[in-house]
């Protein structure tokens, strides 16, 4: 009896054992892929939000200063003829200064402290506590080698980089009437173009691979029109 019932247990033969080592390949190459798509989805997802958040950094910061850049306490009180200080000078496709006259030293033709520093009473937006923080009159945009860089003249010793995943970024000066212009004295409006990508590019591969661009026109408030 246990002989007959040796002899019923048959095994699998080599085809059938081909059959499902192909079968399970196939399973396991369609699972493959999934988890491959899923994970350069979200390699792809968290690079972009990376390369947004610096390009935002990077524009909050210098559309801020370029808004209030020509600050001039006195220039209301000028006489005719007098004009008041350009807020920008400098201007390249690449980086320019930034002036203010926070100590009202400008008298129309001289006064103005371009390596000066006052101190300025900050309030807390959250309590009634004031702190004291040093402001530099002149400061200096530069982008450099992917680098977005300020220096507050009178405050930094040398440029500091604010954002460092730039892919580019460039500067348009526009007049008053919205022509491109290269004159200091003219210019009402900076235009800022700014592609940005995460700070370290897949470069042997597309997946995750992103660029971000954004563009921004801001006014220099304090020389209205």
């Amino acid at each position: 009896m246990s002989l007959r019932i040796f002899r019923n247990q048959h095994g699998f033969t080599l085809t059938e054992l081909l059959v499902a080592c192909a079968m399970i390949g196939v399973v396991m190459a369609g699972l493959f892929s999934i988890l491959q798509t899923g994970q350069q989805s979200y390699l792809t997802g968290m690079n972009q939000v990376e390369a947004q958040q610096g390009l935002r950094l990077a524009l909050l910061r210098v559309t801020n200063e370029i808004r209030e850049a020509g600050y001039c306490p006195t220039c209301a009180n000028l006489g005719a003829g007098l004009n008041p200080f350009p807020a920008v000078t400098n201007p390249t496709a690449t980086g320019f200064t930034l002036q203010n006259d926070w100590d009202g030293t400008w008298n129309g033709t001289t006064g103005i402290a371009t390596g000066g520093t006052v101190t300025q009473t900050v309030m807390s937006s959250s309590s009634s506590t004031t702190t004291n923080v040093a402001r530099g009159e002149q400061i200096v945009y530069s982008v450099v080698g992917g680098e977005l860089r300020r220096q507050e003249i009178g405050i930094d010793g040398t440029a500091v980089a604010v954002v460092s995943s730039l892919a580019s970024m460039t500067f348009t000066y526009l007049d008053a009437d919205g022509a491109v212009t290269a004159t200091p004295a003219n210019i009402r409006t900076i235009v800022v173009s700014a592609v940005g990508q995460p700070l370290v590019q897949p470069t042997a591969y597309t997946a995750g691979r992103v660029q971000v661009a954004m563009t921004d026109s801001v006014r220099l408030r304090n020389r209205g029109q």
